[in-house]
């Protein structure tokens, strides 16, 4: 997966008003790189419903340089590299405007969005605007601040992919059956199904509970350009638990196992499972805790993390169960002292969403 995530904030209604741009890199599935500018529009005019909706002021920028002076080092930065973009039709549009707007040509571009990645891969979803896709998969972020949107747009991207089991943007063009879009001198055309349908039969509809939100670390980016910036895996914080997709019935699974890709909460962690499993299946378990950097182990050791004891199913007496050994193991070690922890399958669950 390598491609650009960019996203335009603009100061009036016209196309080539454009007073913010990020782009953010992503090289092998990873955030590698960001930059942002803040640019001064010509005519510098501004709407105070603009203003309004992304916080940037004619002071902030009246001191910054016009797109014009900026393109050098943004076309730099955007390479060859396919750009995608939420909405990317607007966009597209801001940037190709601007560049007429300044008198510099329009290159040949390549071009997709993620809305429409979107609309392919998760079609029972009920929206598909940026806020309602990323509180969907618990990406947490500044909305209209075009640094956090490009980094939400590339981890919905991202997460698109992952579901799909596309290694690629080809591939996953490919899967999705979804032509990537282009842009000229001669104008632009955008991403278009290869087939009438492409929407993949609808999984029974989810729990409308929310999972606990990702928060993209950092504030407003406000300097010219950021670079080497650490906005990927290791800039993603965890806010306090909230109610989220665990219900009597089971779990969000698919969502879990997006949201684990990116947080990773058991990495490193040495995980038993023992007793019978309520909301999930065995399987599930254990691909669970690898999607989150953990190892499952046949038996409990010292070396043991966590033990995770099933259940008990409601209509079994507690106090009358019989304790596994594999239980009965890691109770007697963490009497010896052996950091381990017990705690049952409701509790894991928890655990993840809460890490």
């Amino acid at each position: 997966m390598d491609f650009t995530a960019i996203d335009f904030e603009t100061a009036t209604r016209r196309s080539d008003s454009a007073c913010q741009l990020a782009a953010v890199r992503v090289r092998g599935g990873e955030i590698v790189d960001s930059a942002c500018w803040l640019i001064r529009p010509r005519p510098f005019v501004f709407s105070p419903a603009n203003i309004q909706i992304h916080g940037i002021t004619p002071g902030m920028v009246r001191e910054e340089p016009e797109f014009g002076e900026l393109w050098p080092e943004i076309q730099s930065t955007l390479g060859d590299d396919c750009l995608i973009a939420h909405n990317a039709s607007f966009d597209l549009g801001v940037l190709m405007a601007c560049l007429e707007s300044h008198d510099h040509p329009v290159p040949d571009m390549q071009y997709s969005c993620t809305r429409a990645i979107a609309r392919r891969t998760w079609p029972q979803q009920p929206r598909f605007g940026l806020k309602p896709l990323s509180d969907w998969l618990g990406i947490r972020f500044r909305h209209h601040d075009a640094l956090e949107d490009s980094i939400a747009c590339a981890k919905i991207a991202l997460a698109a992919a992952e579901d799909s089991g596309a290694t690629s943007l080809e591939t996953l063009e490919s899967k999705l059956s979804l032509s990537r879009g282009s842009a000229g001198a001669w104008g632009k055309k955008g991403p278009t199904s290869r087939r009438a349908s492409t929407r993949r039969k609808s999984s029974p509809r989810r729990s409308p509970s929310r999972a606990p939100e990702v928060a993209i670390a950092g504030s407003t980016m406000t300097s010219s350009t950021i670079s080497n910036s650490t906005a990927g895996s290791a800039s993603f914080a965890i806010e306090p638990p909230r109610p989220c997709g665990i219900s009597d019935s089971g779990v969000d699974l698919q969502r879990l196992m997006i949201r684990a890709d990116f947080i990773r909460p058991l990495e490193g962690r040495k995980v038993v499972f023992t007793g019978v499993l309520q909301k999930l299946q065995r399987e599930e378990a254990e691909m669970l805790t690898s999607r989150c950097g953990g190892k499952c182990q046949s038996s409990v050791s010292r070396k043991t993390d966590l033990v995770v004891v099933g259940d008990p199913d409601s209509r079994t007496v507690q106090a009358s169960r019989t304790m596994s050994v594999k239980e009965a193991t890691a109770r007697q070690l963490a009497a010896e002292g052996a950091p381990l922890r017990i705690m049952t399958e409701h509790e894991f669950l928890e655990m993840i969403i809460a890490m």
